[in-house]
């Protein structure tokens, strides 16, 4: 039902975002991705859209994939700045994913740098450090 509905309004975005999301869920990345690389190309400012795009690049993992990924998170950082400690957390894994645990680790703690000591996301950030940390 979901794909007759965009088909019938193919300028609604959030459907169309729905929709790459639920091809994504079903294992159908190929197919999810090519739906939100037409979305972010006509909206590339729309952040929900730009980081739907990127974790699901993350998840087909091919370097080139993971590349893209990590400018992408860069591109959502830029337009929103709140999505900054997700976004690292993400570049971190991409890096360890692409085998630079060195990278991920400098990444983690150069954004933990930057957190105050009571924000609660320092112990994910922490937990990933010493996780990466084992692996160099």
């Amino acid at each position: 039902g979901l794909e007759a509905k965009v088909a019938a309004n193919p300028l609604d975005a959030d459907q169309r975002r729905l929709l790459a999301q639920t091809y994504i869920e079903l294992g159908q990345y190929d197919k999810g991705t090519e739906h939100l690389r037409v979305l972010h190309k006509q909206a590339p400012r729309d952040n929900p859209t730009t980081i739907l795009l990127a974790t699901s690049l993350m998840q087909r993992g091919t370097p080139a994939d993971l590349n893209e990924s990590y400018k992408l998170l860069d591109d959502a950082v830029q337009v929103n700045p709140a999505v900054a400690p997700m976004a690292r957390l993400y570049q971190g894994d991409i890096k360890l994913k692409l085998g630079d645990a060195a990278g991920a680790v400098k990444i983690w703690k150069g954004y933990i740098g930057r957190m105050s000591a009571g924000d609660p996301r320092r112990a994910m950030f922490e937990e990933k450090i010493a996780q990466a940390s084992g692996r160099q």
